[in-house]
């Protein structure tokens, strides 16, 4: 009942004269919207999603009604559309679970969202079932615009790959459609077994969910289909794929006419190369291919295999990507062509096994990949391993040594120009193993010439190092000293401000609440012990001075628990917060409920914070015990988002937004003790149902 209540109020406390500059304020920003705005706020998806950058964040009021196009948590993907257009919601925790063609009313307000403008649910209501909107044909070229974000809509592309989703019942599909591709996420497949959907064609209707960086940039595109028959077969894969003629891996991507580009291609050769899971190379005849694929079938140098896979211009030859293959029969490894580095640099060995023979400059790693820095004729390459953390091939290899280097060549071609004359700009080895790199001839031996260089470059750089380094403890020692001496003078000078702050805020503090009070005890005992007063009238006047006196030691004792020291913290304020209110609450007859979170940090917090939160507390209790007229009070404490959250619910009579709300001072009071915090009050009420305070203060930054 009590969350229950938080959720159903919605209205705001507040002047009626801020109200009306804020409407004003709102139509101003909104004069250039396509929608007429209303004075209850905007009406239509294509409205908010019509927001500029500086409107989006005013939370500007939204009642929408549309239709669920998808909606899964695990996914965070809740979409709705109506007749304008579909926009994303960014649901509260209260918000239902729903089903694609569900009709709903959103009552909430705008957001800038993370890309495009969303919906801030803070109600909604579920009016019952409705036809899903006709799907809107795109091309890729459309959604990489992100125009078309969280939008129904259609497209038809091939299907480049299909694999379940890990821990969800979801597949996702890559189709390739218009040079792009396209990420899929479907809840069933039309066929049994996901293979069956490769290279087929495909129509798919989702929600275009676009994926972004923290730029707010989109980066990639995916389509949330909700329905199992939103994902149709316009043309079946191939039964068999492995039963199509294979091509030359030499005509990849050479002018063919009669060719149709987009489905996979067969091709067939020696592996070369192999790395489960990730990447292969075939070799046939003058030829060679990368092939990139996901399968983990073994394969070992020399053997035949068959691969199905989708071309794809590479940096320098043609590769195929999301690639099946199968073992053919086992054979023997082929041989590597030696080459210089100029006959390389032709660029004719792209993809296939060589062996050049180098002057190994240096070593390094990154990762699990080893490499090695090459040099032949007075150009600089590098090979490169793959091979477990920590191990080292070649550690017994030293700089200087000739070696033969055997592996897939790898050419980066960077400009091109026709003709015979052109050579690549570089190009690297990738090795298979360890044994790819055989030593050729160890590096000579230190010569006596060489030895006594050393010894001398060395003696110089000792001497040298010695002197700076006495040189530099003695200005290491000067600097340290003063560095010492500032930061005590800093420490001292901060310290003394401190206190200053504190005594002045103490001394206005008692200025202002005791001070006054002492005057009025003064007043009173004159006025009680004058001749001329009355016996009934000094019998009021000594009463008045019992009262004020018990309001003077209840402010000092909030004064004494603002300064004490051992209160700075979180949880000392949250139960002196309860303590307060059940005290006050139960001498006035009314129930008093506490919500205090169990999970509040001991975090310190400074005198400043905890006396403005209190007072503006104390007001808001005030206010209940004097407008109210209210039965129960609910009390409630949290700390979210390094925010620390106080909510004070009443019962009682509110008042309509119309009418002016009594205690006007008190809450003006309120909202600028929580603004000198950084921090927001908010008031809700509701004539029948009670009114909610909220304050809402960041915890100061210097003790996070």
């Amino acid at each position: 009942m009590h969350r229950d209540y938080f959720n159903r109020s919605r209205a705001g406390w507040g002047r009626p004269g801020r109200r009306f500059h804020a409407l004003v304020l709102l139509l101003t920003l909104l004069a250039g919207s396509r929608e007429v705005v209303r004075a209850d706020g905007l009406h239509t998806v294509a409205a908010v999603r019509g927001l500029s950058a500086e409107q989006a964040p005013l939370q500007i009021p939204l009642h929408l009604r549309g239709v669920v196009t998808f909606f899964d948590e695990q996914l965070y993907s809740r979409f709705i559309q109506d007749d304008t257009a579909g926009i994303y919601l960014q649901a509260s925790t209260n918000t239902p679970l729903l089903l694609p063609g569900q009709l709903v009313e959103i009552e909430g307000v705008s957001n800038p969202g993370e890309y495009a403008p969303v919906v801030l649910v803070k109600h909604l209501t579920i009016l019952g079932t409705a036809p899903l909107p006709t799907p809107k044909p795109v091309t890729y070229e459309q959604l990489a615009s992100g125009a078309e974000d969280s939008q129904f809509v259609e497209i038809t592309g091939i299907v480049r790959s299909v694999r379940p989703m890990d821990n969800i019942p979801y597949y996702t599909i890559e189709i390739a459609s218009g040079g792009g591709r396209v990420t899929v996420c479907a809840p069933k497949l039309p066929v049994a077994k996901p293979e069956a959907m490769l290279d087929g064609t495909v129509r798919v209707r989702g929600v275009c969910s676009t994926q972004f960086n923290h730029q707010r940039q989109l980066f990639a595109i995916r389509l949330m289909v909700p329905r199992a028959d939103d994902l149709k077969i316009e043309v079946p894969a191939t039964a068999d794929p492995f039963a199509a003629t294979a091509r030359s891996i030499g005509s990849l991507l050479q002018f063919t006419p009669q060719e149709s580009y987009g489905h996979r291609v067969k091709v067939a050769g020696t592996v070369i190369y192999y790395e489960a899971g990730s990447v292969m190379f075939l070799q046939e005849g003058e030829h060679g291919v990368e092939v990139q694929t996901r399968a983990e079938v073994p394969l070992a140098a020399g053997d035949r295999a068959e691969v199905l896979g989708f071309v794809r211009q590479g940096s320098y030859t043609p590769l195929l990507q999301d690639a099946i293959y199968r073992k053919v029969a086992a054979g023997v490894p082929l041989a590597a062509a030696r080459l210089t580095t100029d006959g390389v640099l032709k660029g004719g060995h792209d993809c296939q096994l060589i062996q050049v023979q180098a002057r190994l400059i240096d070593r390094t790693r990154h990762g699990d990949e080893q490499f090695l820095i090459l040099q032949a004729n007075n150009f600089i390459f590098q090979a490169s391993l793959k091979q477990e953390a920590g191990a080292d091939r070649f550690g017994g290899l030293a700089n200087g040594s000739l070696v033969a280097v055997t592996g897939v060549c790898r050419i980066e071609p960077g400009s091109w120009e026709a003709g015979n004359n052109w050579r690549a700009k570089s190009f690297s080895i990738l090795l298979r193993s360890g044994a790819d790199v055989v030593l050729l001839q160890a590096p000579p031996w230190l010569t006596l010439k060489k030895t006594l260089w050393i010894v001398g470059v060395l003696a110089v750089a000792a001497l040298a190092t010695f002197g700076w380094a006495v040189a530099l403890r003695r200005q290491v020692a000067e600097r340290t000293r003063q560095l010492e001496e500032q930061i005590q003078q800093r420490q001292l000078a901060e310290r003394r401000r401190v206190i200053e702050q504190e005594r002045a805020r103490v001394a206005h503090d008692l200025h202002d609440d005791l001070g006054s009070r002492l005057t009025e005890v003064n007043m009173l005992a004159s006025l009680a012990k004058s001749p001329t007063t009355r016996p009934d009238e000094k019998e009021r006047y000594l009463s008045e001075l019992m009262q004020t006196a018990g309001h003077m030691v209840t402010s000092l004792d909030e004064i004494v628990w603002a300064v004490n020291p051992r209160n700075d913290t979180i949880a000392s304020l949250a139960g002196y917060f309860g303590a307060y209110a059940q005290r006050l609450l139960d001498m006035a007859g009314i129930a008093c409920g506490l919500d205090i979170a169990m999970n509040l940090p001991e975090q310190p917090l400074d005198p400043k914070f905890r006396q403005e939160l209190f007072f503006a507390f104390k007001e808001a209790l005030n206010n209940v015990l004097r407008h109210a007229v209210a039965t129960q009070v609910w009390l409630r404490i949290l700390e979210q988002d390094g925010r620390l959250l106080v909510e004070v619910a009443d019962n009682g009579r509110g008042f309509r937004v119309q009418a002016a709300p009594p205690g006007g001072d008190g809450m003006i009071n309120m909202t600028e003790r929580l603004n000198s915090l950084g921090g927001t009050c908010a008031v809700a009420s509701d004539p029948e149902k009670g009114t909610r305070v909220q304050f809402s203060a960041p915890l100061p930054k210097i003790f996070l």
